[in-house]
């Protein structure tokens, strides 16, 4: 009877134990792939292919970003310094990354009704909202009035054109806000703007570019940084 009692005993341990290095197995294939996707979301991967920077032709050979690149953007002072992509619709960058290789991270990418070229009077940029300053979750540090008016240049590299960028209005939105989310109603962008806006200053220009990210998951609340664009010339 002892022994058989000894025998369940072992079977209980050794089950106990598969279950612990089970369940370490798991927590660490999740650590690894949160990192995974931070590390896919990470300017750092990205920056080599900055126009101008010494690495971006060689590692361009190499590994290139897909036909879809349309223009790079940088926000002096936060992580946002990625390239843009566009598609023929707002779908296809949610969850592919710039190289087109599947990714939760996804891309900053350009609403497909706008021109490429970002001549319209008013181009509408999309990015994931991640913690860690990550994509477009550094678009919270706008919510910070003083880091508002601190820090609101930025720069818009489009083919051989560089357009300066300046941050003129921060606002908390619904994504059914037409006004807003429709490229094609850029007529009433500085109307919202200055009636909605949590702050707005003078725009340098009525040549607009908005950032758009979530506010919270599973959320319709936008937040949306408007900037405006001045030309400043060629590489």
């Amino acid at each position: 009877m002892n022994k058989v009692i000894r025998f369940f005993d072992d079977l209980v341990d050794r089950a106990l134990a598969l279950i612990l290095i089970l369940l370490l197995l798991v927590g660490v294939y999740f650590i690894y792939d949160t990192a995974f996707v931070y590390y896919n979301a990470s300017a750092a991967r990205v920056a080599y292919y900055r126009p101008g920077s010494e690495e971006a032709e060689a590692v361009a050979e190499t590994k290139p970003l897909t036909e879809d690149y349309v223009a790079w953007l940088t926000l002096d002072d936060t992580s946002i310094d990625y390239p843009i992509m566009q598609a023929d619709n707002n779908s296809k960058y949610l969850n592919m990354d710039p190289y087109g290789d599947y990714s939760l991270a996804g891309s900053i990418f350009l609403d497909s009704r706008n021109a490429s070229d970002f001549s319209d009077s008013y181009s509408l940029v999309y990015g994931h909202h991640m913690t860690g300053g990550y994509m477009f979750g550094a678009l919270d540090k706008y919510y910070d009035e003083a880091f508002f008016d601190a820090h609101r240049k930025g720069e818009l590299i489009v083919g051989e054109a560089v357009y300066e960028l300046e941050v003129f209005a921060m606002l908390l939105t619904d994504a059914n806000e037409d006004k807003l989310f429709n490229p094609q109603g850029s007529d009433k962008v500085f109307k919202v703007a200055e009636e909605a806006s949590m702050y707005y200053r003078e725009p340098a220009s009525e040549h607009v570019l908005a950032l758009s990210t979530c506010k919270d998951p599973g959320s319709t609340t936008r937040t949306v940084v408007l900037l405006s664009m001045t030309y400043k010339g060629g590489q």
